[in-house]
């Protein structure tokens, strides 16, 4: 694993945040490495954006089994040390793999080479064809039921993934499965799909999954943080894998205060660094009236390595935006204010951060100040959904309704792609007596994302106003089977039967 490190400074899909590299050390401790995000990979781990090797390895059986870098590769030139699909043969008999009874394609043809199947290409910058380092069994099964790329399509453009499968399995008997069996859980993690949670909690325990897979699954399902959730990932908090243990503190961030301090003070003492900033970010809104003294040191020694850690990438905004966060869980106000003034001094259209200013100055009883930062956010960049919905929100609490249902409006029109903006627009809708419009409006967000719990509850709340009991009752139980164990949503669900 060492070695692999090593190689992944440069090999993988990663952002610096600390200088002292050291031969040797956890790839964690100067570098976060990227997961599997829909933007970067695609559900079962395909590559999809310019990812490199390194999250691609992790994913794959050779990995798990103990194979590095160099069994495949001269360190030095990075040239293979056999041609091609000769590579797999210093492993891999080729009396039994580069045979017609196992690729099923004529002996010489390219079909028959290990790498078309098993480590296809995606041409990145127009000149460099990467192979994908999950080395993973073609699932065109998976490309008919998620929408996955698969390797034989890739040749085969003029079938459909679904003759591949049946191909598949015609050659097998049955459906090769793989190592890799994580792309259900991601896929509908990402999607909030109904079932969800179900599937990444059966996918966080399982522990002959990849560690970068289950650590994906970790961020989702501290989206969706509950009694059961929690169960599962407490024991990730000790994890030998340290993505496993950093990504778990992170997931635990809705905890509370006496629950966070109570499971993760013991990582401001990990000794992979990634881990221990992530825990100390999760504790810093923890009252420091809470805490021993012993503690309350540990905690702001873990948010001192936090902002030097943030600091690393002092040129970019966004690591001020980071730094202002933490500053307002700590309390800390004044701090907090210059964090985000430096972020718009390096970078006045970077509109987050005078939204966060403007939040700022809202919890300060400044939102005169809040209005003028945001409208020269607005000045600066009038189609950022993120200030329109700001302004719309602070011009409710000063009862400027009208200007307000514009400001939200805006938001919802700029940004459809975050369900949030035209809930809320549609919420302020209803509150000001347009229930129509308001139930449009959250027919267009739920046409958009079909799984979005807010707009459901809301449209079968403003459905069942209406007098709509019908298609209140559609909504309720679509949203029921989404959260079949959310005890607001079953008496919601009571509530819309019992007029039946």
């Amino acid at each position: 694993m060492r070695q692999q490190e090593l190689c992944a400074r440069c090999h993988s899909r990663r952002g610096q945040f600390w200088e002292d590299y050291e031969f040797g050390k956890p790839l964690l401790n100067t570098h976060r490495l990227a997961l599997l995000t829909p933007d970067l990979y695609y559900a079962d781990g395909q590559i999809k954006d310019e990812v490199f090797e390194h999250g691609s390895f992790l994913q794959s059986r050779m990995q798990a089994k103990g194979v590095s870098c160099s069994d495949c590769h001269e360190p030095h030139s990075a040239k293979l040390r056999a041609a091609g699909g000769k590579v797999c043969l210093q492993c891999h008999l080729a009396t039994r793999y580069e045979s017609p009874r196992h690729h099923f394609h004529p002996a010489g043809s390219p079909g028959a080479d290990c790498l078309a199947c098993h480590a296809p290409t995606t041409t990145y910058m127009v000149v460099h064809p990467r192979h994908d380092h999950s080395f993973r069994i073609p699932r065109p099964d998976l490309s008919v039921k998620l929408g996955v790329p698969n390797a034989c399509n890739r040749c085969h453009q003029d079938q459909s993934a679904q003759w591949a499968a049946d191909q598949v399995r015609t050659w097998y008997g049955k459906v090769p499965v793989g190592h890799q069996q994580f792309a259900e859980a991601l896929h509908a993690g990402s999607l909030n799909a109904p079932g969800a949670r179900e599937l990444l909690l059966a996918l966080v325990k399982n522990e002959e999954q990849p560690p970068i897979a289950r650590a994906s699954g970790v961020v989702l399902l501290g989206q969706r943080l509950n009694p059961a959730a929690f169960e599962a990932l407490r024991p990730l908090l000790t994890e030998t894998d340290p993505l496993l243990r950093s990504t778990a503190a992170r997931a635990l961030e809705a905890l509370p205060p006496e629950l966070k301090a109570r499971q993760l003070l013991s990582l401001l003492d990990d000794p992979v660094r990634q881990v221990r900033i992530d825990a100390a970010r999760t504790l810093a809104a923890v009252p420091s009236e809470m805490l021993t003294g012993n503690q309350r040191q540990a905690v702001q020694r873990g948010g001192v390595e936090y902002i030097k850690s943030e600091q690393t990438n002092a040129e970019r905004p966004e690591s001020y935006l980071n730094i202002g966060l933490i500053h307002i869980d700590q309390g800390q106000f004044e701090p907090a204010e210059a964090a985000y003034l430096a972020a718009l001094e390096l970078e006045p259209t970077f509109t987050q951060a005078a939204v966060n200013l403007a939040d700022l100055y809202r919890l300060q009883g400044r939102d005169a100040d809040g209005e003028k930062t945001l409208r020269q956010a607005l000045t600066l960049d009038p189609q950022s959904a993120a200030a329109h919905h700001a302004l719309g929100l602070l011009l409710i609490r000063q009862k400027r309704l009208l200007e307000a249902l514009a400001a939200l409006a805006e938001a919802a029109r700029l940004g459809s792609d975050n369900a949030r903006y035209g809930y809320v627009y549609a919420v302020a809708l209803n509150g000001v007596g347009q229930s129509q419009p308001a139930i449009q409006t959250l027919e267009t967000v739920l046409a958009k994302h079909p799984n979005d719990r807010d707009t459901l509850m809301a449209l079968a709340a403003f459905q069942r106003g209406a007098g709509n009991l019908d298609a209140a009752r559609t909504y309720a139980r679509r949203l029921a089977a989404l959260e079949p164990d959310n005890p607001e949503v079953r008496v919601l669900l009571r509530q819309v039967e019992a007029k039946n």
